[in-house]
C-alpha cells in the first residue's frame, strides 16, 4: 500500500513539474504559431507593424550569439559562445529571393581558453570570428557562381578573381583580344565575315 501511494505522489509530482507557472511564458518550442488570432484592422496595427518590419529590416549588423566550435573532441572552448556582429533582417521590398548579406566584413580574434580532456590542461588562444561590419541585400548566392568565378557580397555579383590578368587583357583590344568573364580567361576574337555574323 506504502508503494503504490509513493508511485501516486511521484507521478503527480511530476505532472505539477511540467504545469506552466502563469507567471513564466511557455518557450517558444510549445507555443501553436501556426494558429492566427483575427482582429480588426486599424491604423494603430499598421503603425505597430510597419515598425517591427522597419526594425527587422535588413540594415545595420545586429548582435547574434555565434558558437565557438572546438577542433577537436577531446579539446573544450571557453567561453562556448560570443555575441558577434553579423547581418541579419528582412530583404522582402528587394528582389525576389533576397537575402540580407555581409558587404563588408573582419576578422576579431577572441580571447579563449582551451581545456583538453586528454591532457586535463588548459591553454590560452585565441579564436577567429568573422564579424560583419556593413550589410546589404543580394539576390544571388555563393552557390550560383560556377568556378572559377567567385562571390563578391559588396557588388552582389559572381566575378573573377585574376584581376591583374583581366587589366592584361583588356590592354591587348587591338590585338584581337578579349576577356571572357564567365571563363575567366583571355582569348581571342571570333573573326567575322563582313555582313555575317559569328558562326557563319
Amino acid at each position: 500500500m506504502e508503494k503504490a501511494l509513493f508511485v501516486v505522489v511521484v507521478a503527480l509530482a511530476a505532472a505539477s513539474a511540467h504545469r506552466h507557472h502563469p507567471k513564466f511564458p511557455k518557450s517558444s518550442e510549445e507555443v501553436d504559431t501556426s494558429l492566427y488570432k483575427k482582429v480588426a484592422c486599424s491604423s494603430e496595427n499598421d503603425l505597430l507593424r510597419n515598425e517591427l518590419i522597419e526594425k527587422s529590416k535588413c540594415g545595420d549588423p545586429k548582435e547574434v550569439f555565434v558558437p565557438l566550435h572546438p577542433r577537436a573532441t577531446h579539446e573544450q572552448v571557453s567561453p562556448g559562445a560570443v555575441w558577434v556582429k553579423r547581418c541579419v533582417g528582412l530583404c522582402d521590398y528587394e528582389a525576389s529571393g533576397s537575402k540580407c548579406v555581409a558587404t563588408k566584413t573582419k576578422i576579431q580574434h577572441i580571447p579563449v581558453r582551451i581545456y583538453n580532456v586528454k591532457t586535463n590542461k588548459e591553454t590560452c588562444s585565441t579564436y577567429p570570428v568573422e564579424v560583419h561590419e556593413s550589410c546589404g541585400c543580394c539576390a544571388l548566392s555563393a552557390a550560383e557562381c560556377g568556378a572559377p568565378r567567385v562571390f563578391n557580397p559588396r557588388k552582389c555579383s559572381c566575378q573573377c578573381p585574376n584581376v591583374e590578368e583581366k587589366r592584361i587583357c583588356h590592354r591587348k583590344r587591338n590585338q584581337n583580344m578579349k576577356w571572357n568573364r564567365y571563363k575567366c580567361i583571355c582569348e581571342e576574337k571570333r573573326k567575322t565575315r563582313r555582313g555575317y555574323p559569328p558562326g557563319f
